[in-house]
């Protein structure tokens, strides 16, 4: 047969799908062919979920006489699936028709890219099951799949009638537990191999937690030669992640993923969009960067028309266009914790691409160049604890710098330009850098003890006005954001933990504990009250906490006298501002006659609406900033 080249498509009817009927001759190269179904009335079809590879029209195949480019990694897959159709499997019913989105959607035509992307949860939850290909094994494949079974294995001894991860008690990690529970000491072979497996591209991409999730029946996995339920991973990795596991350097990340997934998996409510895009940012990839939205929309709550998927608009507008839909209808600033800013949200050297045009206030959505642990953490965070609710993107119940003020946007006929009303609150007047785009998370851990020591030194200026009771606790609120019900300890118990680091911390450092004599009224007070009043303090549970929120940000005190850290390219004269919808205050910067976004940033005195008071009595006035 000869083989002809761009004529594999047919303009496709309203609601119809392509799906590929395998061909199970092995000897013949052609693969299949195209039948042109309506959806709804399809025959019993299974789904393909695979890694898009960057070299993606690197291996030709031949569809119903037409040549096809597409990836290798693909090609390989559809050989493998064509082997699933021509043998007796535990498949059911039997493999014959597959859909896979790479070759049974014209990706070279914009119109029919939109309008398929928009059927996908339809395609996918219509779907038998999803068959994942991870592609070829390697000689470790198979270690680090044991490796996964085992890990099961013992989950499912400790726990064998469990019905949901969410019964799995949390525990801190311990060497005593590991040794315990049978698994291989750290140095086994078996979890490099596990590292290396996860690390696999399909686990990081965006598009696979639509189609793993909608799958109406368990996933199946798809590695080489081997099939492997997807439920044993999903377990698997709920385990670890309980029992302190996925917080170690020996454990991949993706694993954190897997258990993410799991999550949207179980969810009996969906979620929506703006908390499916925040949960997923930071952990997977796209490669169109318009999908870190439309990949998400067959899961959605919501899909109004003013965010279909539409391939006519450059990445820049996409963002845009989902940012004004988000402000309109939540009414919260959430979404600022990745807005570009002033230096591309967390700098160029951590973006895979970089987006100049960009307004300071948008939204940054697209890829990191680093993983999660490089990212400083957001003040706003998801509120989920049981999966029959909804969950929303918010901030903490602390968190309530703006009150119940109601955000308020102006019309602007230029898009590049967000107008919001606000009040300037405060101004920076001094900084100490903690961290910037330069530093790894690793090392700035390995070297927090001296940063904080140096941080503290400063903020000792404000002890002239304070009691050091006052100061200590400002200073340890401050630099761990207040964040300590991340760590499931009450206030009081925090506050100890704190003030055990800083007793540490002063011990070992002559020049600080020179510093605080000077505002001791009496020798030795200071460090004889620090003792005393973190007996009970358990250091590290303040440290982790402030190595999280410091990472990224630099520390500043205000004109007013406040304590503050915000991001790493804020500046002196920097201002602060309230602006209703957001719970925490933000660092703008003048522009001209507008306005540069900064970052959102915790400032002691301000976080639980204590502006409010001076704007009733009309100290503060509310304005509407212009930004850029």
């Amino acid at each position: 047969m000869s083989i002809e080249q761009n004529t594999v498509y047919s303009t496709l009817l309203p609601r119809h799908i392509r799906l590929l009927r395998l061909n199970t001759n092995g000897l013949d190269t052609d693969i299949g062919v195209f039948e042109e179904t309506e959806l709804r009335a399809a025959s019993p079809f299974y789904a393909l979920s695979h890694s898009w590879s960057e070299f993606a029209h690197d291996t030709s195949i031949q569809i119903g006489g037409y040549k096809h480019n597409v990836s290798s990694q693909l090609a390989d897959g559809i050989g493998r699936l064509r082997a699933l159709a021509s043998h007796a499997t535990s498949l059911d019913p039997p493999l014959n028709l597959i859909w896979i989105d790479s070759i049974c959607v014209n990706q070279n035509c914009t119109t029919e890219r939109s309008s398929q992307v928009s059927l996908m949860r339809e395609i996918y939850s219509g779907a038998v099951r999803t068959l994942i290909w991870l592609g070829p094994s390697i000689d470790s494949s198979m270690l680090g799949w044991d490796l996964v079974d085992r890990i099961y294995q013992v989950f499912r001894a400790h726990y064998p009638d469990l019905s949901s991860p969410e019964e799995i008690p949390l525990r801190t990690y311990s060497d005593s537990f590991h040794q315990a529970s049978g698994l291989p000491d750290w140095t086994s072979p078996s979890w490099r191999a596990l590292f290396q497996l996860f690390q696999l591209r399909w686990f990081t991409r965006i598009w696979v937690v639509q189609e793993t999730v909608l799958s109406p029946q368990d996933p199946i996995i798809v590695h080489g030669d081997k099939l492997y339920p997807w439920h044993r991973v999903e377990w698997a990795a709920s385990w670890m992640r309980r029992n302190g596991y996925l917080r170690l350097h020996q454990t991949p990340s993706a694993l954190l993923h897997i258990d993410n997934i799991g999550y949207l998996r179980r969810a009996r409510a969906k979620w929506p969009l703006v908390a499916l895009m925040s949960i997923t940012q930071n952990k997977f990839h796209a490669t169109d960067q318009r999908d870190k939205i439309y990949a998400l929309l067959g899961l959605a709550a919501e899909t109004p028309r003013e965010i279909l998927p539409d391939y006519s608009l450059d990445i820049k507008q996409a963002y845009q266009k989902v940012t004004r839909y988000f402000l309109e209808h939540d009414g919260s600033l959430s979404i600022f914790t990745r807005s570009h800013g002033t230096n591309g949200s967390l700098s160029k050297r951590r973006r895979k691409d970089h987006f100049e045009d960009f307004p300071s206030w948008l939204p940054n959505w697209s890829d990191f160049a680093v993983d999660d642990s490089n990212i400083r953490k957001s003040f706003s965070w998801l509120h989920y604890s049981d999966n029959k609710k909804p969950v929303c993107l918010g901030f903490p119940e602390h968190y309530v710098a703006a009150g119940n003020l109601s955000l308020k946007v102006h019309v602007t006929e230029d898009s590049d330009v967000l107008c919001l009303d606000g009040m300037r609150v405060d101004k920076i007047s001094q900084i100490t850098s903690m961290s910037d785009e330069k530093i790894l998370r690793s090392d700035f851990d390995r070297n927090f003890a001296s940063i904080i020591a140096r941080v503290c030194a400063v903020a000792t200026a404000l002890l002239i006005e304070k009691k050091i009771e006052t100061w200590s606790m400002q200073f340890i609120q401050t630099t761990a954001a207040e964040q300590q019900r991340l760590g499931g300890r009450s206030w009081m118990q925090f506050f100890e933990d704190g003030l055990a680091y800083l007793y540490q911390l002063v011990l070992a450092n002559e020049k600080l504990m020179a510093t605080f004599a000077l505002y001791d009224s009496e020798d030795g007070h200071f460090l004889q009250w620090l003792k005393a009043s973190s007996e009970n303090g358990e250091p590290e549970q303040y440290a982790a906490l402030a190595r999280n929120f410091c990472y990224g940000r630099c520390f500043f005190i205000t004109s007013a006298g406040r304590m503050g850290i915000g991001p790493s390219d804020s500046k002196v004269n920097d201002t602060v501002a309230i602006i209703p919808g957001g719970g925490v205050p933000y660092i703008i910067r003048p522009e001209a006659d507008d306005w540069l976004f900064v970052g959102e940033s915790y400032v002691h005195g301000v976080m639980k609406g204590e502006i409010l008071q001076e704007h009733a009595q009309g100290n503060v006035q509310m304005e509407a900033l212009t930004f850029r």
